[in-house]
């Protein structure tokens, strides 16, 4: 049996606990914040444009791209990884609150105080009244269903000239081009991944090159090998270009590679953003 979340609003109740020192975990965004993000992104038309160029598996659209977008960037502000949370980050999270009333409403009964959720849906085919404006089997199948270097031609292509068209990137902001390890749960169904001896402070490492006590705290991951380009801007930090591939041992000079070719494409025609930087925490490699 799965474990069961139950959710109450107790907003006195929290931060009697918060005073008391009680608390678990506590999420980077909040529900004011995530609706003031939302409500920008929808008044500067920002969904709409990135879900225009977004790739999609589907011959028939009954749930539109800007809302799987807007559903998954909400899942990350919350730092959730399973379409499963969708629910419960829609009842917590502000996006319902940025969505037009017709699709969707939020509100607290004033004597249950209970939230309720009241949302149309898109395709007219549910007859009851909906928690959330599309599954969140709907969000799985829809990732899912595309290839991995689809999402990463359209996150690396149409997305990035679209920030730089709206001025995200700074002429005078520096490149810096991070490659590192991701490591993912030890299971074969990764495709592509490898498993890879990492030491205690997660370099890579050669197993038979280490001293008996330096194996002790050895420790083999599966993982991907991620490669970033990243532009500095004063304060700011977006990201132009990722990619993730195989992991190798000798993936370096590949990653320089990739990340001056990167660079150099973005600096192009920026007289002032032609220098960049590679951050290496690849180990020994």
């Amino acid at each position: 049996m799965p474990d069961l979340t139950i959710i109450e609003h107790h907003p006195q109740r929290v931060l009697e606990a918060f005073r008391r020192g009680e608390f678990d975990q506590i999420e980077i965004i909040g529900q004011a914040d995530e609706k003031e993000f939302f409500e920008l992104c929808f008044q500067e038309k920002m969904l709409a444009a990135l879900a225009q160029e977004m790739p999609t598996p589907r011959k028939k659209e009954e749930v539109p791209r800007w809302f799987i977008l807007a559903a998954n960037l909400s899942l990350k502000l919350h730092l959730e990884n399973s379409f499963m949370a969708f629910e419960r980050v829609v009842r917590c999270g502000g996006l319902l609150g940025a969505l037009p009333p017709d699709l969707a409403s939020k509100h607290l009964d004033p004597q249950t105080k209970a939230i309720l959720l009241d949302c149309q849906g898109f395709n007219s085919k549910n007859h009851y009244t909906r928690a959330t404006p599309c599954d969140h089997d709907t969000l799985r199948k829809f990732s899912k269903d595309l290839p991995a270097q689809r999402w990463m031609d359209w996150f690396n292509g149409p997305v990035q000239r679209i920030f730089q068209g709206r001025g995200f990137f700074d002429p005078a902001g520096l490149f810096v081009g991070d490659g590192s390890y991701l490591f993912v749960p030890d299971n074969p169904a990764y495709e592509g991944s490898v498993v890879l001896w990492f030491d205690q402070h997660n370099h890579l490492v050669d197993y038979d090159k280490l001293s008996p006590q330096e194996r002790k705290t050895a420790h083999r991951e599966r993982c991907y090998n991620w490669s970033a380009c990243s532009i500095c801007a004063g304060t700011l930090t977006f990201m132009p270009r990722w990619r993730w591939c195989q992991a190798m041992p000798t993936s370096v000079r590949s990653f320089m590679n990739w990340s001056s070719n990167s660079c150099s494409r973005w600096a192009r025609g920026w007289s002032n953003c032609s220098s960049w930087i590679a951050v290496l925490s690849m180990g020994k490699t």
